[in-house]
């Protein structure tokens, strides 16, 4: 989601947003974004196997920013408002999914002695990602229009929601045990 914020205002303006409204339609997808990371965290936590919740998120990804691409192509009058539509929605999957997608790549790495190692090639990865994608959106965007850029999005999460439906977990992770009732009172702390 970082980086349809750097062709999305320049798409909203397209379609006939005005540009004083760019501002809060970025920060809305955040918004809703910030609301759904916590029960993202929440399901992640409760169910068997990570990748049960990261699949759907990068489908449902998927989906919206093809509905991003696609909005170029729809009538004047309902072009804007379905930009708006489906990049406020883009955020709910993404922001479920991306707590079980956290605790998968740590779940994932070598043991401790390699895992600063692991963790500074895949940042080193997505360092390298964040640069060739805007490169390549503003290749699309000069050749086919802004709103191919968005269906190039659209594939590339499809081909990672193939590679993580490949990702064979090492074990499942049990729930975690609640707090006895007692360690949350305040009569039970020590002295």
């Amino acid at each position: 989601m970082a980086l349809f914020p750097t062709y999305l205002p320049l798409y909203a303006v397209e379609l006939g947003a005005p540009r004083e409204a760019v501002g809060p339609l970025v920060a809305a997808s955040w918004l809703t974004y910030a609301f759904a990371q916590p029960f993202g965290g929440r399901l992640s936590d409760r169910m068997s196997r990570r990748v049960g919740l990261i699949a759907p998120g990068l489908a449902g990804m998927a989906v919206m920013a093809a509905v991003l691409g696609a909005c170029g192509w729809l009538p004047d009058g309902v072009a804007l408002m379905a930009l708006v539509v489906a990049w406020v929605l883009l955020a709910v999957p993404d922001g479920l999914h991306r707590s079980s997608a956290s605790a998968l790549v740590v779940e994932q790495s070598p043991g401790p002695s390699e895992r600063g190692r692991f963790m500074g090639a895949l940042g080193s990865c997505a360092a390298l990602a964040s640069v060739l994608a805007p490169v390549t959106y503003g290749f699309v965007a000069q050749r086919a229009g802004i709103g191919c850029a968005f269906l190039v999005s659209s594939v590339s999460l499809v081909l990672a929601l193939g590679c993580v439906s490949r990702v064979r977990e090492a074990s499942s992770h049990a729930p975690p045990e609640p707090a006895p009732v007692a360690a949350l009172t305040p009569t039970s702390e020590p002295g």
